[in-house]
């Protein structure tokens, strides 16, 4: 802990100064010729102090000699005040230590550091009743009640490339370092947290660390700018007896500074000012600021929250007045490996579906529910579609099971109802207020709720508890909502004249999988595609539904519907991702105008006369194109187009390698499976930019890819769709081949060089 005795003194130095104000210029003297360690006079004490890291009876008696000359010498020079002695020893004083000061108890006392220093700040007291405080969303998925036995999974968190691990992350806070955590809801922020408390309290308790960890959840903070307001009440909310001894402990620079949630900090006024939100983030980070800004240089800080609640690192670096010593931690999903870890935990040791969510908070909720071992019974080779809709059909079907007289048709609706209540807010995920929802199960079963349905309604699955405090609910997991929303627009498509919409509010359309659940439930219904183009003409004619007509109209892409009515214009639509049929599916009478897409996947001969046409629209990424002026003008009219991703352009690089034909399509595939966006690649896609006998090969290339794990087979509507498997997991090992193919000495690429197709090898024989 200590290098030396000179450092300990020190130490116990430093402490004695802040135990005694007053006493600030006091320190080591020279008394008779020898020197004594500390003499530190307040106005109604003097005292004297001698510490050690010896622990021999001889040095407790040299020291208690000492202490008992210099008391001497000092009280007639300071009748007024009585003298106090302190013997300090590093570790715990002995039994033989202790019975020398026995004789002289009251006025000279032996301590160990912890005992010295806890007059500062009861630090052990303050570890016990912060355990059992919540920390952050860290509850029970089901009751909402604060987990305090929560079985951490390890998570990825990685920092400036590199993946670090927890022991690493609390050793550098012991060091001073100072870090931001970030990550998606719902990938264990919280968590990670608690383990990092834990295991700082361990360190602390064990004498291996003189710092103790404070924890603060910030969204007890709202309104508070003042770091010794924010902790004092923090103490109390804990139960710790002493709040000002912890201002005194973090002053003194003995803690570690845990914040966590700074996205959960709300402030006045952000209702209906969506053109000012930059400027009320930076405000409501006062209290952040100030932390960071009145922390002792020497202590440890690590802030975390959400990896999206500022525009750009730029943004939060302002917003926090970061300094350059600050490292960004990404902390990530679950990876495969620590999916099955976790699953193996709750008894399931068979294949997993790949579309299986990977978040810690929606695999401890369905584990919580019971729900856990019928969601992996999902056929493993299953479609994100299929796995999703099939997944909440079985969550719907348990729910209804608990309460019964609800049915679980019932529970689907209100859940799609609430899912699609919370598309009005910026990221889909709510909140949604209890008024909200008891209006919700009103709207759909036609009557209040009785107390029956008020049950369900506490415990409505997919939701959790919203920092507000309040009672309102958002949704966990941001593919449960779309895949709940998804099967609310299939409603709309059997019925669309008895659903009223206000789709105004909406912020964007349904993403792909939102989607594909749609066309999903559509195909399970029964429902013709003259269903769905009368669905798509009603939606409309509906006032101020553009996005609705939007969902239905991607509904209608992912089912591969054409639409052979008049013309339809849908305006001003945010669309996350939009793929093009490379069938020639027929759109053509669908005019989008004013809309933004965030990503657009063109197919490599598309029949021009059958695609939807743009006007006006704006793209983030487009996919299959080299630039601007390969964009068919008749179907793009002044558009504009940020980035251009060419599959063409990369596969020509990769084929130009000096490698066997084998290693370049396979490298081929990885490029398109893992570093291109999107969840999948249809197998035609697969196919592009090869020539005749790089296209034998592909079948082989993917086969080597499901032998290794990289890859899992999927459908979409009719088609074959290629999934990477556990992006987290495999995706490095993936790009570490891209980087450096030539090379890599992966088993995946050696086995690749030797790669042939069944004509290919009956052609080297001769046959």
């Amino acid at each position: 802990m200590f290098q030396d005795g000179k450092a300990f003194e020190d130490e116990v130095r430093r402490i004695a100064r802040m135990l005694w104000p007053s006493a600030e210029f006091g320190g080591a003297v020279m008394e008779d010729g020898q020197e004594r360690d500390g003499v530190f006079e307040t106005e109604e004490f003097v005292h004297i102090v001698e510490c050690t890291t010896s622990r021999s009876k001889q040095k407790a008696e040299e020291d208690l000699n000492k202490l008992q000359k210099l008391a001497r010498k000092i009280g007639p020079r300071r009748p007024q005040k009585f003298v106090k002695g302190w013997f300090v020893t590093l570790d715990e004083p002995t039994a033989e230590q202790r019975s020398l000061f026995k004789k002289v108890q009251g006025r000279f006392v032996t301590v160990s550091f912890l005992q010295f220093r806890a007059r500062l700040v009861d630090a052990k007291s303050y570890l016990t009743e912060r355990r059992n405080y919540p920390f952050g969303s860290v509850r029970d998925p089901e009751s909402g009640a604060a987990r305090t036995d929560l079985d951490y999974t390890p998570l990825d968190i990685v920092g400036n490339g590199t993946l670090r691990s927890l022991d690493d992350v609390c050793s550098a806070l012991r060091g001073g370092s100072r870090f931001v955590a970030v990550g998606d809801y719902g990938a264990g922020k919280s968590a990670t947290l608690r383990e990092v408390f834990l295991k700082l309290s361990k360190a602390f308790y064990n004498g291996d660390s003189l710092l103790f960890p404070i924890a603060l959840n910030l969204r007890d903070h709202h309104g508070q700018t003042d770091p010794v307001e924010a902790l004092e009440r923090h103490a109390r909310r804990v139960g710790f007896s002493r709040p000002p001894d912890l201002v005194r402990g973090w002053r003194a620079g003995l803690a570690i500074l845990l914040l966590d949630g700074f996205d959960e900090i709300a402030t006045a006024g952000w209702a209906g000012k969506t053109k000012k939100l930059r400027d009320l983030r930076y405000k409501s980070m006062e209290l952040v600021r100030a932390f960071l800004r009145e922390n002792p240089r020497s202590s440890g800080v690590l802030l975390a929250g959400r990896q999206h609640f500022f525009d750009s690192l730029t943004e939060m670096s302002e917003s926090f007045n970061l300094e350059k010593d600050f490292t960004i931690l990404n902390i990530n999903e679950f990876t495969e490996d620590q999916v099955k870890a976790y699953l193996a935990k709750q008894g399931w040791t068979e294949p997993i579906p790949a579309w299986i969510p990977t978040r810690p908070l929606l695999l401890g909720y369905l584990a919580s529910r019971k729900l856990l071992q019928q969601t992996l019974k999902v056929e493993a080779g299953s479609g994100p579609a299929v796995g999703w809709n099939t997944l909440l059909d079985r969550i719907c079907e348990r729910e209804a099971e608990i309460e019964a007289g609800i049915d679980p048709g019932a529970v689907r609706r209100l859940l799609g109802f609430l899912a699609t209540l919370a598309r009005n807010s910026i990221d889909g995920l709510g909140p949604i207020s209890p008024e909200q929802i008891t209006a919700a199960f009103s709207a759909v079963c036609g009557y209040p709720p009785d107390d029956r349905g008020m049950v369900l309604l506490q415990r409505m699955p997919g939701l959790g508890g919203h920092s507000s405090q309040d009672g309102s609910r958002v949704f966990i997991d941001q593919d449960f909502a779309e895949a709940a929303r998804g099967g609310t627009i299939a409603e709309f498509i059997e019925t669309p004249y008895g659903h009223s919409f206000d789709s105004d509010a909406w912020q964007s359309s349904l993403s792909p999988l939102g989607a594909e659940v749609a066309a999903c439930r559509v195909h399970a219904l029964g429902l013709k595609p003259g269903h769905m183009m009368a669905a798509f003409r009603c939606a409309s004619e509906l006032p101020n539904s553009d996005t609705l007509c939007a969902d239905v109209f991607l509904t209608m892409v992912a089912a591969k519907v054409q639409y052979d009515g008049p013309a339809v214009f849908v305006k001003e639509v945010i669309i996350p991702e939009l793929l093009l049929d490379p069938l020639g599916q027929d759109l053509s009478a669908i005019h989008l105008q004013d809309c933004i897409v965030g990503r657009l996947e063109m197919p490599p001969e598309p029949v021009l006369t059958h695609h939807p046409r743009f006007l006006r629209c704006y793209f983030g990424l487009v996919e299959g194109r080299t630039g601007a002026k390969d964009m068919p003008s008749d179907v793009f009219t002044d558009c504009i187009f940020d980035v251009f991703e060419n599959p063409a352009e990369t596969t020509n690089a990769i084929l130009g390698l000096a490698l066997p034909l084998g290693t370049k399509v396979l490298l081929t595939i990885l490029k398109k499976l893992y570093a291109q966006r999107g969840s999948g690649r249809r197998e035609t896609a697969l196919y592009r930019g090869l020539d005749a006998r790089g296209r034998e090969l592909v079948p082989e290339a993917i086969d080597l890819l499901r032998k290794h794990g990289f890859t899992v087979r999927s459908r979409q509507a009719e088609e074959t769709v290629w999934l990477p498997s556990k992006p987290s997991t495999f995706r490095r090992r993936a790009l570490s081949i891209l980087a450096a193919p030539s090379t890599s000495n992966d088993e995946l690429l050696i086995e690749s060089r030797t790669l042939a197709s069944e004509g290919q090898k009956q052609r080297s024989l001769g046959l």
